[in-house]
């Protein structure tokens, strides 16, 4: 197996621009934190490819979906090689319209996006390729704190108006969330780092205040790099819907506060506590040195790439939602990278319990592993399970009119329509593991005209 790499800066500097994931920030940003980037890297074995993008924003979204698989169409790639990733950060430019509460995309940027993953794209072709091995790190974090909390007593509010129980955006201790990082190292013949792909299941909305940022999976990428030099990092956000940052709070409000705390937590229900700047920055370098670590451990394995095939599939979202949607499906994209590493991706803002759902419905055999990703492409929205749909709260309801949907989940048919989705990728996988040989060869003449 073959692969090429490289990043992109594509921090807004000097414009002014709204940031995505935020319905009461209005204003446009008001300072760059730190930079935001576009990485990727491609793969190749035998006649089969994948390019791998990772962007810092909110969703990739429809407008730049389609922009960039249109401009790499005609460079030859078909639309099954191209996973494109987003991290989730909550303090990026926007860049779906289907999202304009959370935040007004601005065709200029979108179209400026566009242009720097072709850009990137450039860069990689004119690499030579690189004969590689993979090595994978996986170590646990406590960073991280489920956020559906079950309230018994009734409350009001504008969202939901009168409730007798309800599920507030509030720490739930108790609640499914998943601590494992991955740390995955393509190295190429003579030692040299190619590129770095990483994998965690958390929000990133540790900044709090207008500000261009990264958030902690820039953090990471920092640190990653001072341990590697500075190559591309390929950031992989896991099923995050209902996990976010578990960050200790120093901010000791004065007692009319309090007083005015506790009387929304009975009108309302419990809250997250308000952290100062320092908090979050305190947290998100913790993030950092922990994954970090877990690179620079001697625990790792080292796997056999022989192999690399891709599948997917979509559903309608009338599958499993009624009433009104934007014109996006669920899609399903599973890329396997030799025998032993495979990832699955959704187009929605997956929670947490699908990775057991899934794994019930299609076990993985050792020592095969298997990571989620959520935020991929056209992204509709949130996915909750089942058993959220009966409970209600943001992931079911909440969210709806900040992306552009009216109506509710089927708690009937969601499971098998998202478990079908992902089994039509996987076998559309085999078709594709069928037709390709195994092993490396020539990279085949794919680029179109420009």
């Amino acid at each position: 197996m073959y692969a090429r790499a490289a990043f992109y800066d594509v921090t807004p500097r000097g414009l002014k621009v709204q940031l995505a994931g935020n319905a009461s920030r209005q204003a446009p940003a008001a300072r760059i934190l730190d930079p935001v980037e576009i990485s990727a890297v491609l793969l190749e074995s035998g006649k089969s490819r994948c390019l791998i993008f990772s962007f810092d924003l909110m969703i990739v979204g429809a407008e730049l979906d389609k922009m960039i698989r249109t401009k790499l169409l005609d460079r030859g790639y078909a639309s099954a090689e191209l996973v494109l990733l987003a991290s989730h950060t909550n303090s990026a430019p926007a860049t779906d319209s289907a999202c304009e509460p959370l935040g007004a995309a601005e065709p200029e940027i979108v179209e400026a996006l566009a242009e720097a993953a072709e850009t990137l794209v450039d860069k990689i072709e004119a690499q030579r390729r690189a004969p590689i091995s993979l090595s994978i790190c996986q170590g646990r974090l406590n960073h991280s704190i489920n956020r559906r909390r079950h309230w018994p007593f009734p409350t009001f509010g504008r969202t939901y108006g009168f409730r007798l129980t309800s599920i507030s955006m509030a720490p739930n201790p108790e609640g499914t969330r998943n601590e494992q990082a991955t740390v995955m190292v393509f190295r190429a013949e003579n030692g040299r780092v190619v590129s770095v792909l990483w994998h965690y299941t958390c929000h990133p909305t540790s900044v709090a205040d207008n500000a261009v940022s990264a958030d902690y999976p820039g953090a990471v990428r920092s640190a990653l790099r001072d341990r590697f030099g500075a190559v591309p990092c390929v950031f992989m956000q896991g099923f995050c819907g209902d996990v976010r940052p578990n960050i200790a709070s120093t901010v000791k409000p004065p007692l009319r506060e309090r007083v005015r705390q506790f009387a929304r937590m009975l009108l309302s229900g419990p809250a997250f506590a308000r952290r100062s700047f320092e908090d979050t920055a305190r947290w998100r370098d913790s993030v950092a040195a922990a994954v970090g670590a877990i690179a620079q451990s001697n625990d790792g394995r080292t796997l056999s790439l022989t192999d690399l095939a891709a599948g997917t599939a979509s559903v309608p979202l009338a599958t499993f939602f009624q009433g009104a949607v934007p014109e996006k499906p669920l899609t399903a994209h599973v890329l396997r990278i030799g025998e032993n590493l495979e990832i699955i991706a959704l187009s929605a803002e997956a929670c947490v319990g699908w990775e057991a759902i899934l794994d019930r419905a299609l076990p993985v055999s050792e020592p095969r592993i298997r990571l989620y990703a959520g935020y991929l492409g056209a992204l509709f929205g949130y996915l909750p399970t089942a058993a959220q749909i009966a409970e209600g709260g943001y992931e079911v309801t909440g969210f709806q009119p900040l992306f552009g949907l009216s109506g509710q989940f089927l708690t009937e048919r969601i499971e098998a329509a998202v478990v079908g989705c992902v089994t039509d990728a996987m076998v559309d996988l085999g078709r594709n593991v069928s037709r390709a040989p195994v092993g490396p060869g020539p990279p085949p003449n794919r680029r179109g005209n420009r």
